[in-house]
């Protein structure tokens, strides 16, 4: 399994199956589930070219109401009073399969998450202001591998005094994904989190990518999902219950 060109036949991504064929009508777009059952079909014109590219991890049960990646870190952070420390991290990626046209726009087709991380929600904040998750334990030792992606963490301490940081929580409308084409290899968009008190964070992407020979995968999480005040500013994202 590679990002890229989805061609015509059977191919097996993360446990799933899933079929294109190309006939003189369209091409149709097919997912299997382990029973041999269709979960998920499209027709789609000749013209259109399918493509397997990894995108925000909004996919799944949740679909349409996860806002944020909540990356809690099985390793806290200590960060002395005015200094700053950056981390390499990684954290999970769904699948997209999008639709292309000759110029370039896109539909997304069908989505999931990778079948060996397990998918699990969490809440960030009360519950009657807090915003809903995609949660993933954070092992500061686990390498890159299908379904995460590398995500580099630049944590500013403010604050006067030492500082522990155990949660990064990150809206995925302002998640930018890339990739490099013929690999899984996958990468967030670098973040900046700085500290501004002891309950109190603001976290700030950086849109523009490390590395020149990745691409940018498509964009399926919106701008205001939600009309909510949590994000100020000059686009940041404020943790106000703690990190």
């Amino acid at each position: 399994m590679v990002f890229g060109p989805l061609g015509d036949g059977d191919h097996m991504i993360s446990g799933h199956k899933v079929r294109v064929t190309r006939s003189p009508e369209g091409v149709l777009y097919s997912r299997f589930n382990d029973r041999g059952e269709v979960v998920v079909s499209a027709r789609l014109s000749q013209s259109l070219t399918l493509s397997l590219v990894p995108i925000e991890p909004a996919s799944g049960p949740a679909s349409g109401i996860v806002e944020c990646l909540y990356l809690k870190l099985s390793t806290p952070i200590i960060v002395d009073s005015r200094d700053r420390v950056a981390m390499s991290l990684v954290a999970p990626v769904d699948y997209g399969v999008v639709a292309v046209g000759g110029d370039k726009s896109y539909n997304l087709v069908d989505s999931f998450p990778e079948a060996s991380i397990p998918y699990k929600l969490a809440l960030y904040g009360p519950p009657t202001q807090g915003v809903l998750c995609r949660f993933y334990r954070v092992d500061l030792e686990k390498p890159q591998g299908p379904g995460l992606a590398g995500v580099r963490v630049r944590v500013v301490n403010e604050t006067g005094e030492v500082a522990r940081v155990s949660s990064i929580v990150v809206p995925l409308d302002r998640v930018k994904v890339f990739y490099k084409p013929g690999t899984w290899v996958a990468m967030f968009n670098n973040i900046s989190m700085i500290l501004e008190s002891r309950s109190v964070a603001s976290i700030y992407p950086d849109p523009e990518p490390a590395s020149a020979d990745f691409e940018e995968s498509p964009d399926v999480v919106r701008d205001g999902t939600r009309p909510i005040g949590y994000v100020v500013g000059r686009g940041e994202f404020k943790m106000v219950w703690g990190y």
